[in-house]
């Protein structure tokens, strides 16, 4: 078991206080899970309360040379949660450091700390009565704000390119110094994202140069109209066409939501899981039972949800350019507030009065299962967190998933992410995904895939991995799929938007030079090498 010197111990109680220094077995265990197949151990976690507790931490392990792992609220389950890959090191985890320093309702921006959640922002923004919308992930809510950023996370609004909504940071670098970055002029940090000079601040995004303590972020004005839609793809063979129309209607401005466009299997994940379907947790959907569990819940091959923003005037015009872009292709319907309390209350009388079921779908023409849904989908399109999208992880599960408090790594959820960026273009993107779904198929896996539409010109690729972690070989075919994925995304000429700790290994075999000089960034901002060493492939050791 690993463990660290009792004179390190000492330092790092006196710097944060004797209380948030854990070494028990069970605070060491919860730190050291993930939803990956991945086996390393911490040997302490440590709970800075400030900025300046951040700094005192990073010159003691310089001076011990013991490898830190920074992790805002450790829930970025999929790509590597808190673990740090080699046993030994201290989990650095700032949660309580959650303090909302600033908002401004006229500029529309906040500034937090980044232990501050989604469900904490949005929280303080309903109780404080700003008209301001915080851009949320369709993760769980209790992840943090700037966490997410700094892995460049998408969400789902105009705002929902998270590190571009970052402006104006505070880090603490492993020599203790702490230091703004985003220019000279304090009245403008969090308002001018480029600052005066070199600009800095992606140098701490997706890295391990230091830890960022606080960030300027910006909010969405609330707008004076919203409308959800929902678009279902009724031919597979209209899949390229459908895509080049969301990049023209992107490239055009009438889309200007991050939308989501998911498969069948993503929408199943949502609603049931295998164990429920009397199917096996360890075995790859047949084309037969998929077919009948797209008739059950009602579901198409393909669906995508999105939001339209602005006066009443400009999401009318928005409606009927998207009907004329998409309705030959499918069904497409809107959703609004007044359309939303009708839907709940059909959901409600058919709970109610059973015999109505099949009347109430029939009306609606998806299941009740479906309908249950809409509000979650209509609610994270305007900025309010919710669990119910964490859902999928227990897919293949053998547990029952959780109403609440969700842990996909405590209930040992078997979960891989890989995230390639592909370029925005129909028929490009549909033979990636058919070679994507042969390689899933082989290794015993079914293709979820969630298109991300980054920008008018860019989608994500949102693979999930789901496997039994509890069948004998499914984690080591798991881990298979992700690597032979990674050795096909790298051949065909594309990158991962953000990568876990599987794929950092692995980043800059196709970029040695580009590689080389993230190593002598990390070595002249870090040069102990002790803030989260191999991250992102960046440090001693990390680059062949």
């Amino acid at each position: 078991m690993p463990f660290l010197d009792a004179a390190l111990l000492a330092e790092l109680r006196a710097a944060v206080g004797e209380a948030h220094v854990l070494t028990g077995n069970e605070d060491l265990d919860r730190h050291s899970r993930c939803t990956i197949p991945w086996d390393s151990r911490c040997a302490a976690v440590v709970h800075p309360g400030s900025a300046e507790e951040v700094a005192r931490v990073l010159a003691i392990a310089c001076r011990h040379r013991v490898p830190v792992w920074p992790y805002s609220t450790g829930r970025n389950w999929g790509y590597g949660a808190t673990l740090a890959p080699d046993s030994g090191a201290i989990v650095l985890v700032l949660a309580r450091m959650n303090r909302i320093l600033e908002v401004n309702e006229e500029l529309a921006y906040a500034v937090v700390e980044p232990g501050v959640t989604y469900a904490q922002l949005y929280e303080h923004l309903q109780a404080h009565g700003h008209r301001l919308w915080v851009d949320c992930i369709d993760g769980t809510p209790h992840g943090s704000v700037i966490g997410n950023a700094l892995d460049r996370g998408v969400g789902e609004t105009p705002y929902g390119d998270h590190f571009g909504s970052l402006c104006g940071l505070e880090v603490a670098l492993s020599t203790g110094e702490l230091v703004r970055i985003g220019g000279a002029g304090e009245r403008t940090w969090h308002l001018h994202k480029w600052g005066v000079g070199p600009y800095l601040e992606g140098l701490f995004t997706q890295s391990n140069f230091g830890v960022v303590t606080r960030a300027g972020i910006w909010l969405m004005p609330a707008p004076e109209a919203y409308n959800a839609f929902i678009f279902e793809l009724l031919d597979a063979r209209h899949f390229p066409a459908v895509i080049d129309a969301f990049r023209r209607l992107a490239l055009s401005g009438v889309v200007s939501a991050k939308l989501h466009m998911i498969n069948d299997v993503v929408s199943l994940t949502l609603l049931t899981q295998v164990k429920d379907e009397g199917l096996p947790t360890d075995s790859v959907l047949s084309d037969t039972q998929r077919a009948a569990l797209r008739e059950k819940y009602r579901l198409a091959l393909w669906s995508c949800g999105g939001g339209l923003y602005g006066t009443a005037a400009q999401v009318r015009l928005q409606r009927r350019l998207l009907k004329a872009a998409l309705g030959r292709y499918g069904r497409l319907q809107f959703l609004d507030a007044r359309r939303l309390a009708l839907l709940q209350r059909l959901t409600t009388a058919a709970e109610r009065h059973p015999w109505l079921r099949h009347l109430v779908e029939r009306l609606a023409g998806v299941s009740l299962d479906v309908m249950r849904t809409a509000p979650h989908i209509y609610d994270v399109l305007r900025g309010v967190p919710t669990e119910h999208f964490v859902r999928h992880a227990w897919f293949r599960n053998r547990r029952p998933r959780p109403d609440s408090a969700v842990d996909p790594a405590a209930d040992r959820c078997g979960l891989i992410w890989f995230a390639p960026i592909l370029p925005l273009r129909g028929d490009e993107v549909a033979s990636y995904l058919a070679d994507c779904q042969r390689r899933f198929a082989a290794h015993g896996f079914d293709l979820y895939v969630a298109l991300l539409l980054m920008n008018p010109r860019a989608v994500i690729a949102l693979m999930a991995i789901l496997y039994d972690r509890d069948a004998p070989g499914a984690a080591e075919r798991a881990q298979a799929l992700h690597d032979a994925l990674v050795t096909d995304m790298q051949a065909a000429g594309y990158q991962p938007y953000r990568a876990g700790l599987l794929t950092w290994p692995r980043l800059w075999n196709h970029a040695p030079v580009l590689g080389r000089l993230n190593a002598r960034l990390k070595a002249a901002l870090d040069p102990a090498g002790v803030i989260a060493p191999g991250r992102y492939g960046i440090g001693p050791g990390s680059v062949e």
